[in-house]
């Protein structure tokens, strides 16, 4: 039902956690920015479908991210230190069956930690994507 889409650049700490937080999805694509650490084999051993990318810029390597074969029409898109929460998770999954053709995006409001403070006013905003975004 989602797709999940994870930008890298040398994440061997972060991503296996983030890996692990979308392990509901059956289509988990890894968009490597050139790593030269353990990303692509953490990445590969946990299933995912790795493609590496040089980065030319955020917006360039997303947009090149969202245009790979995803098996859903739906994307959910994350850096490697972003985790979904069991919550945030059944929010998806409750949102979603109703929300294609009328919806194109959704955005997700999330919480920072610094050393374990939730910082409240620095929140961007990741999104899910539909396949006519």
């Amino acid at each position: 039902m989602i797709s999940v889409l994870i930008l890298t650049r040398n994440e061997e700490q972060d991503l296996p956690t983030c890996l692990a937080s979308v392990a509901f999805s059956d289509d988990v694509h890894v968009l490597d920015s050139e790593s030269t650490d353990a990303t692509r084999a953490i990445a590969e051993a946990a299933g995912a479908k790795v493609t590496v990318r040089r980065f030319d810029g955020y917006a360039s390597q997303r947009n090149a991210g969202l245009a790979l074969p995803f098996a859903h029409p739906w994307v959910l898109v994350l850096d490697a230190d972003e985790r979904v929460t069991a919550e945030l998770a059944s929010e998806i999954f409750a949102a979603l069956p109703s929300a294609l053709p009328t919806v194109d995006a959704f955005r997700i409001r999330r919480r920072d930690f610094l050393w374990g403070t939730w910082l409240k006013h620095a929140q961007l905003t990741p999104c899910i994507c539909g396949s006519s975004a």
